[in-house]
């Protein structure tokens, strides 16, 4: 087989080839200058818009938030019309489920709530030796999305607070705790009846909060811990571990206990701490004051970590939405508190009968 040329003749003239056009066509592209620009602009472009998508994403997420503790508001308000006042911790730790088990019939979450044996113990054994009741472990175990901001990053399933039959499980933790009051004077004991609404066993009503339904505040958020203990003069992480304080501190109702040593800038509440525990949040179904509340003594996001000792300290509101915290208060609304809060206003809003007066917006 030949190769038969293809042409055109112009008028007699010769025929002209078209791979003769083809090469006589000028020929355009990118210089290597030109695509530099081009990828340049489109950087440009892309740090431009990347801030932007971020931001509309964290107003998703933090809107997402806030309907939760709107749930849980309501939650709150049902429990009161059924039984007359709002739920209260344990008193025992063994027994002490969390307010939002207790809440679980009126979050639309009763099959959850079947799981739950509040006729049992939540634990069996004491010190370091409890474990979860056989009987309660499906429920602790199981992760509930309305209980978990979806800003904070932390894996919800814990492995180092909850001990469980036969050493394994995780234990399913929440990114909201309940207002136990300003945390002054001795009202960081919940054993112990607070100024805020909820203590051990409280079964405070609506007239009880005389400060005023929309200046009370009953919930907040909360980062998760790390779910690991470090050890040293400094914590990993903060935000996400407390100090423990056991061997340092004991705190009595009553006496002044660490409220008479620390100074006004709060550092020295974890002055000298050495263990730093990454339990906050670690469980949504138990109570117990450093895992599912909060007092206002710190000011919301403070760089100041947490502390416990012997299951009762201080423990702040904490979010990673830039600026501030998402808050439930009484009356069910949920407002974003700014961080930089007057900290006087911001322990008023932690009592239910204070009779504060509340000199600037929050």
């Amino acid at each position: 087989m030949c190769d038969i040329p293809i042409g055109i003749r112009v008028r007699g003239r010769r025929t002209i080839s078209l791979q003769e056009i083809v090469s006589r066509r000028p020929l355009h592209g990118f210089t290597l200058v030109e695509l530099l620009v081009v990828i340049a602009i489109i950087g440009i472009l892309i740090a431009l818009l990347l801030p932007a998508v971020q931001a509309a994403r964290e107003a998703a997420r933090r809107t997402a938030c806030n309907n939760h503790l709107k749930q849980l508001g309501l939650g709150l308000h049902n429990y009161s019309s059924a039984h007359g006042h709002f739920p209260g911790l344990g008193a025992q730790s063994h027994m002490s489920f969390a307010i939002h088990a207790r809440l679980l019939p009126y979050l639309e979450q009763e099959s959850l709530r079947e799981l739950v044996d509040f006729d049992q113990s939540l634990m069996l054994g004491g010190g370091g030796s409890a474990s979860v009741n056989p009987v309660q472990v499906r429920a602790a175990q199981f992760v509930v999305s309305l209980f978990l901001c979806p800003s904070d990053s932390q894996d919800p399933q814990f492995s180092t607070l909850l001990f469980f039959p036969k050493g394994t499980g995780l234990s399913a933790g929440t990114s909201y705790v309940v207002c136990s009051g300003s945390g002054t004077d001795t009202h960081y004991d919940l054993r112990f009846p607070s100024d805020g609404v909820f203590w051990n066993e409280s079964t405070v009503r609506f007239r009880d909060v005389s400060d005023g339904t929309s200046c009370t505040m009953m919930m907040a958020e909360s980062l998760m811990g790390l779910d690991r203990e470090t050890y040293g003069p400094d914590p990993e992480d903060p935000k996400r571990q407390m100090a423990s304080m056991c061997s340092n501190f004991t705190l009595n109702a009553g006496s002044p206990g660490l409220v008479g040593v620390i100074n006004p800038d709060l550092a020295n509440l974890v002055f000298g701490a050495s263990y730093w525990r990454g339990i906050r949040g670690g469980a949504w179904i138990w109570g117990r004051e450093p895992i599912t509340t909060f007092s206002a003594y710190m000011p919301p996001n403070t760089s100041v970590p947490d502390m416990h000792a012997k299951g009762t300290g201080f423990f702040s509101a904490r979010s990673s939405h830039p600026g501030g915290v998402n808050i439930l208060y009484a009356d069910g609304s949920v407002h974003f508190v700014d961080d930089t809060i007057e900290l006087n206003t911001w322990r008023a809003l932690g009592t239910r009968n204070g009779n504060e007066t509340i000199t600037s917006d929050f």
